[in-house]
């Protein structure tokens, strides 16, 4: 039954973007999440950020460029987004 789960998980988050390493963008019903790795502070985390409705129709019409003043900016002021730590 996990398995079945996680499938189910699968099918419904779609990874409709991503460059290694630098950024992720998840697409899941009508709601866009960004996620940027960082190694520091150790372990390294996954800095998570949903976009909001301004942000997600850009994000549609002109793609990841239109992110990437957040993206500098959740690299920089991390502490001020959700972390997922790698560990």
């Amino acid at each position: 039954m996990t398995c079945s789960k996680s499938t189910e998980r699968m099918d419904e988050e779609k990874l409709p973007e991503q460059k290694e390493w630098e950024y992720y963008i998840y697409e899941q019903g009508h709601q866009i999440t960004l996620s940027i790795p960082i190694p520091k502070p150790t372990p390294g985390f996954d800095i998570i950020y949903n976009l909001n409705e301004s942000e997600m129709e850009e994000y549609r019409h002109a793609g990841i460029k239109a992110l990437e003043d957040r993206i500098e900016d959740m690299k920089v002021n991390f502490y001020n987004y959700e972390m997922n730590s790698w560990r």
